[in-house]
């Protein structure tokens, strides 16, 4: 093994400890003996709305200004925005 296929290895077993997996499905065997197969791309606006309500949940500065660094030009940064000036008063 390479260290740059042992680094996408790793970055696979951290996208799927993050997502609370055992097996990140990118590494999932589809059958015995064949070889692995991708899982299908996630719908980004759903990854978004989700990171959205964790930070409402949170509903502190550093949670709102986090959204907003990572979807600055997502329609849900300007209602982020608001939550943030709500908080500092501003």
């Amino acid at each position: 093994m390479t260290k740059r296929s042992g680094t996408l290895s790793m970055r696979l077993a951290l996208a799927g400890a993050i997502a609370g997996c055992a097996t990140p499905p990118a590494m999932a065997q589809s059958g015995e003996g064949e070889p692995p197969t991708a899982a299908p791309a996630r719908d980004p606006d759903i990854a978004v709305q989700e990171e959205f309500d964790a930070a409402r949940r949170a509903d502190t500065v550093k949670a709102w200004e986090l959204f907003i660094a990572r979807h600055p030009d997502h329609p849900l940064a300007r209602e982020a925005q608001q939550q943030l000036r709500r908080l500092t008063g501003q």
